[in-house]
């Protein structure tokens, strides 16, 4: 600790401190103390640390589905890089949810919980508050500012026939946000879908089925659009010129074939959520608000076919 100390200018206190997350120290010299011991490779006896501050240097994870990987990307990275141990829980369906929260399997073993878009109920949120560890929370609630963009983007283009597909445990609620852009809502253009690309493809295989295709398809899930978009193409179809695609998710797959996306600055999201739980372990606020979406319009959308 006091190689480190010397190297950043600082006293071992103020090292100590720094890389335990305890209060004390600005966020400018907990970043920069936190750089200089990762380049001499330092790392704090983490079971001494644990035992003198009460610390377990863990903190869990809940998500309802892996799919959504660029905020879980974001939030483990910033959660290991300052030292703390991740343990995921993923929430896949209606038993897995109900399992874990009658079991509280994290109970006395981590320091906070992350949620992330993951809606939850009253009794849920009672049940982690109830843990006495900090809680932070990305809702869904983005997801619908995202939709909206979407929904924006592909009005503005014509498109008046838009499927919406729904990954994870994302209710039919959505609908409500094209309705309130004017859009006619078909129940076989609303469709669910596990968070992956061969999902995307059979969602394709359904729509196919229906009495006509839509002339935009909007996926809650970058990878799900992807599939969508090989599918289509598959099929001898054009994209844009026949159906247009729009991810809610900009995954790096979904950028490098040229999907337009709304990009949730999702890894970012991630990343400030961290910041949150730990100003909050360290008995402090963050009062900064986390980063906004925007629309990245890119070669999957154009005008509608009859447009």
């Amino acid at each position: 600790m006091s190689d480190v100390a010397r190297a950043a200018g600082v006293s071992a206190a103020t090292v100590s401190r720094a890389l335990r997350g305890e209060p004390g120290v600005s966020d400018a010299t907990r970043r920069y103390v936190t750089e200089v011991a990762k380049r001499m490779r330092y790392a704090i006896a983490r079971d001494a640390s644990s035992l003198a501050g009460g610390r377990r240097y863990a903190v869990a994870v809940l998500t309802a589905d892996v799919g959504r990987g660029d905020l879980l990307a974001g939030a483990e990275g910033a959660l290991r890089q300052a030292g703390y141990d991740v343990l995921l829980y993923v929430l896949r369906d209606a038993e897995a949810r109900k399992r874990f929260f009658d079991e509280l399997p994290l109970a006395r073993r981590v320091d906070g919980v992350l949620a992330l878009a993951v809606n939850l109920t009253d009794a849920e949120d009672a049940a982690l508050t109830g843990l006495d560890v900090p809680v932070v929370a990305v809702w869904d609630d983005d997801l619908r500012e995202a939709l909206r963009l979407a929904v924006g983007h592909l009005t503005g283009s014509g498109h008046r026939d838009v499927a919406l597909v729904l990954a994870g445990d994302i209710d039919e609620s959505y609908d409500e946000v094209l309705v309130a852009q004017g859009l006619p809502v078909r129940p076989e253009w609303t469709l669910w879908s596990s968070s992956t690309v061969a999902g995307g493809e059979q969602v394709v295989d359904a729509l196919l089925d229906g009495e006509r295709l839509p002339s935009a398809v909007i996926s809650t899930s970058g990878e799900v659009a992807l599939g969508v978009f090989l599918r289509l193409r598959r099929d001898g179809r054009d994209v844009p010129g026949d159906v247009s695609i729009v991810s809610l998710e900009g995954t790096d797959l979904a950028r490098a074939v040229g999907m337009t996306a709304v990009e949730g600055a999702w890894r970012e999201r991630g990343e400030h959520a961290v910041e949150v739980l730990l100003a909050r372990l360290r008995g402090e606020q963050d009062e900064t608000e986390p980063p906004s979406v925007q629309l990245v319009v890119r070669g999957s959308t154009g005008p509608a076919r009859d447009s």
